[in-house]
């Protein structure tokens, strides 16, 4: 009987270290999705955003219309980011910065932007937005000059 005790407080305290362990590895998965991030993408509100998941909706987002972001519908869905076939929410303020860059914008479509942010669950808290195609010109401008 003493042995089953001693057995029993064993498995017992290894349970209870990798239940500890687990909860340690989740929390460094959780402050690692917390840090600041940019993701390149399209910008895409959340009512037109399904016709742009999937490998082939890369496509379909690049021809997505500002007209059509800023319209009440699409702009009351909120805003989001098309990235790696998914589409990535972002928060109140995010949405603010969205409507403002496509009021601001000259591009009637081809919405490719940078925005860096962190994720929060399912959003993404958006610290900036800014137009990604700006760096691709200057990498084109650099490579002709050579």
């Amino acid at each position: 009987m003493n042995t089953f005790i001693k057995i029993f407080a064993a498995a017992l305290m290894l349970c209870i270290a990798s239940v500890a362990l687990a909860q340690e590895k989740k929390d460094s998965v959780m402050k690692e999705t917390m840090k600041s991030h940019s993701m390149t993408g399209y910008l895409s509100d959340k009512m037109c955003s399904k016709r742009f998941l999937g490998e082939e909706g890369k496509a379909k987002a690049a021809k997505h219309t500002k007209a059509c972001a800023l319209e009440d519908g699409c702009k009351q869905s909120g805003y989001g980011l098309i990235f790696d076939g998914k589409f990535y929410k972002f928060d109140a303020a995010g949405d603010k910065m969205a409507a403002e860059y496509l009021s601001g914008t000259k591009k009637e479509n081809n919405l490719l932007v940078e925005v860096v942010g962190q994720m929060d669950g399912s959003q993404m808290k958006v610290a900036s937005i800014k137009d990604a195609v700006v760096k691709m010109e200057k990498k084109m401008e650099k490579s002709d000059k050579m």
